[in-house]
């Protein structure tokens, strides 16, 4: 009987060390486990050594490591070198989508082109504050940042405050000029 259990607990132990190595010989390795590729770290990237070397010397003058004189020789040195590679990478951005530098393009960032879009939302908006700029709320009469009224202008008929947005009078229906 403990013959049996003896190759029974061996039997299952190999099962187990089967299912866990079976990933990874069956795909190459542990980074690519889930078939795609490990995102890039970010320190390791030109632009994420730069701000880290920048938070490294902050993080030394607050402990007490750095005095003053070679903290601002130091700071002045890396953010300078900071300051190359983001217009490096700025540059290469602009060489490798060219259009996307054109006003009105759509980025090739899906996040840009979102914020890109409710740009242009809000620009199109007729609703718009004189000091605010363009509002959210279309059919707005006044501002959600300053109070201010959103009339536009007045009517030339009759003069009243006229609505944004609006395509005719709401006093006396003459249609507006746009």
């Amino acid at each position: 009987m403990m013959l049996l259990e003896m190759i029974t607990a061996t039997l299952l132990g190999l099962a187990v060390a089967a299912l866990l190595i079976a990933p990874l010989l069956r795909s190459g390795g542990p980074a690519q486990l889930s078939g795609v590729d490990e995102p890039e770290d970010v320190e390791e990237t030109r632009k994420g050594a730069a701000l880290a070397a920048l938070r490294e010397i902050e993080f030394d003058r607050a402990t007490g490591k750095l005095s003053d004189e070679d903290y601002h020789e130091l700071n002045a040195r890396y953010t300078e070198r900071a300051l190359e590679v983001l217009r490096s990478e700025d540059a290469d951005a602009l060489a490798a989508a060219p259009g996307d530098a054109v006003p009105g393009a759509t980025p090739s960032d899906p996040v840009e082109a979102l914020i890109a879009d409710r740009v242009r939302t809000l620009q199109a908006s007729s609703a718009r504050c004189p000091s605010c700029g363009p509002r959210p709320e279309s059919d707005a009469l006044f501002c959600s940042g300053c109070g201010r009224s959103l009339a536009v202008g007045g009517c030339a008929s009759c003069g009243s405050a006229l609505i944004p947005g609006s395509r005719f009078c709401e006093e006396c229906g003459t249609a507006i000029a746009r």
